[in-house]
């Protein structure tokens, strides 16, 4: 799994880069998808103070990342980790090897890094429905394609992705709990083979090494032509 302008694949890289770029910054939570893809509705983003006192916070683009506005925007900050998650965490290193350690925190990384994005691909609707995709579909390959793309995220040839279903759900039902579950229940054996071909709200599974999963939210939205 590579960040934009990392050329290794391993956490201790990604987390270098998350610290460079802390100097001078804010965090942000974001109220709409913002300019030149900086940052989409509902993530929580570290800007220059300069771009958020002048530019950002005053257009109501954003708003700081504090347990008040997390609160009020019912978004959780996703580098605040439980006292269950901490004790869980805590227990599983504990009887880990080094390599399994690195896999661990890769996966963490990337959860946290998602928990609160959905990823959008746009398509045509048919005319003559109000939801049916026509023509295309949305596969796991367009996933893959759109993840590196939107959130700068590549994933690895071994990293697989899988599509959980092609019936729509509501990510305002689904809980971390429950999206980890739900990856969790369905074996991602071989290629995805599922196609999208309706608008709504979807869930897929990346599949990282160590045997950990992590869910990731997409939409599917209609293009205008």
């Amino acid at each position: 799994m590579r960040r934009a302008g990392i050329r290794a694949a391993t956490p201790l890289h990604i987390c270098a880069q998350l610290s460079k770029r802390r100097g001078h910054t804010v965090r942000l939570i974001a109220l709409e998808d913002l300019p030149h893809g900086k940052a989409y509705e509902g993530d929580v983003v570290r800007v220059k103070a300069g771009y958020a006192r002048n530019y950002l916070i005053p257009e109501k683009k954003a708003v700081y990342a504090t347990p008040q506005n997390f609160e009020r925007l019912q978004i959780v900050d996703p580098d605040v980790e439980t006292e269950e998650q901490r004790i869980a965490r805590l227990q599983r290193e504990s009887s880990m090897s080094k390599k399994d350690e690195e896999y661990l925190k890769q996966a963490d990384m990337l959860k946290r890094f998602l928990r609160n994005k959905v990823l959008k691909l746009w398509r045509v609707v048919d005319p003559n429905t109000t939801d049916v995709l026509h023509p295309g579909v949305v596969n796991a390959e367009n996933l893959r394609e759109k993840l590196g793309k939107q959130l700068k995220i590549d994933l690895e040839p071994s990293e697989k992705l899988h599509i959980y279903s092609d019936t729509p759900l509501l990510h305002s039902e689904l809980d971390e709990n429950k999206q980890q579950t739900l990856v969790d229940s369905f074996t991602t054996d071989g290629e995805c083979d599922i196609e999208i071909k309706r608008l709504g709200e979807y869930l897929a599974k990346i599949s990282l090494p160590g045997g950990y999963s992590v869910p990731l939210k997409f939409q599917v939205l209609q293009r205008v032509p």
